[in-house]
């Protein structure tokens, strides 16, 4: 009795198991599309419990901020003082001569780079809903501004190493 009671239940689950992969329980790879579409198909079966698709938005964002330390660097400044002279209808053309003045400094912008990542902010949508989304931006941009407003700690921020220097843009880091 033991051994047919054992070998039904094995029976049953295998055809759960299959049930469930059949009806979308395994996650695989799909596009929004094909899951709108498979949304649409699931939400006919009367069978089935009222469900909710479950949307995780992420959001990474660079930006780029003041260095703790700013450069500067000396500007040359030049003069130059010239005069041309005329006597009597002789005349000596303009001429100048370079005369020596202190440099300027000019403070240089030294920008760092950091990355601003938000996990994991989780939403549900009916089939309704799902529908609907046209823009991943539009979708999750309100609700992570929100979530991020209500608790600015969910935000990782990070140094990327990056940084620009306008006084020397060629030999910026990145």
């Amino acid at each position: 009795m033991k051994t047919i009671s054992m070998s039904v239940l094995a029976f049953g689950f295998a055809l759960s198991a299959s049930a469930y992969a059949a009806q979308g329980g395994s996650q695989s790879s799909m596009n929004l599309e094909d899951l709108k579409n498979k949304c649409t198909e699931l939400s006919a079966n009367e069978q089935l419990k009222p469900f909710k698709a479950v949307v995780t938005c992420k959001q990474v964002a660079t930006e780029w901020r003041p260095a703790a330390e700013t450069p500067s660097i000396e500007v040359q400044n030049t003069k130059q003082i010239g005069a041309s002279f005329s006597l009597k209808g002789y005349a000596v053309p303009f001429q100048a001569e370079d005369v020596e003045v202190g440099p300027a400094t000019a403070a240089c912008t030294v920008l760092e780079q950091y990355q601003l990542t938000v996990p994991a902010v989780d939403i549900e949508l009916d089939c309704a809903g799902l529908q609907a989304v046209q823009s991943l931006a539009d979708l999750c941009g309100p609700v992570i501004d929100e979530r991020l407003t209500a608790d600015p700690s969910i935000q990782i921020e990070e140094k990327t190493g990056a940084t620009f220097n306008s006084c020397n843009p060629d030999s910026s880091s990145n």
